[in-house]
């Protein structure tokens, strides 16, 4: 007998990818480190003045 599918979750998959797993603990780290250089960049062109 064959199985009819009526919702999109019957045969999806939920699970995230690994990829997404790992993004999402890097991006907030890329992020603060990437604030933490622009504010130092930004002082040190201040300092130069």
């Amino acid at each position: 007998m064959q199985k009819y599918y009526d919702k999109l979750d019957d045969y999806t998959g939920t699970r995230p990818s690994k990829l997404k797993n790992i993004a999402k603990r890097i991006m907030p780290a890329v992020i603060f480190i990437g604030a933490m250089a622009l504010m130092f960049i930004l002082c040190g062109a201040l300092e130069v003045r």
